[in-house]
């Protein structure tokens, strides 16, 4: 809808140029309109067939996609590692300052020795 098209066929190098179409409307009471166009002629347009560049680019994204699974396993890998030697860290901690003795268990607390009388 209110699109003009015109087609123009066996054109030569030398129908490059400026063009001006006039119309009249008579749904307007045969207002005229007017456009101006500049026409440049090319070669026939040649349709470039792109499955090379779009193979590269998949695999390029493949490869980059993989790059950063890659890290975020080590890095998660990385996370849980510290985590669980941070774990072991305060078993160690907590196990060896327990102090069962006021539960009447033995405990890791060294009795009290009365000091020595030099």
């Amino acid at each position: 809808m209110n699109n003009i098209s015109i087609l123009l066929r066996n054109l030569e190098f030398s129908d490059t140029g400026k063009y001006t179409c006039h119309v009249q409307n008579p749904k307007e009471n045969n207002f005229q309109h007017q456009a101006t166009i500049f026409l440049q002629v090319v070669d026939k347009l040649e349709e470039v067939d792109n499955t090379v560049t779009l193979i590269i680019l998949g695999v390029v994204g493949g490869v980059i996609g993989l790059l950063i699974l890659i890290l975020l396993v080590k890095k998660f890998i990385a996370f849980i590692i510290k985590k669980t030697q941070e774990k072991k860290k305060e078993c160690l901690v907590s196990s060896s300052g327990n102090d069962n003795t006021e539960n009447g268990l033995p405990g890791s607390k060294a009795e009290e020795k009365p000091p020595t009388k030099v």
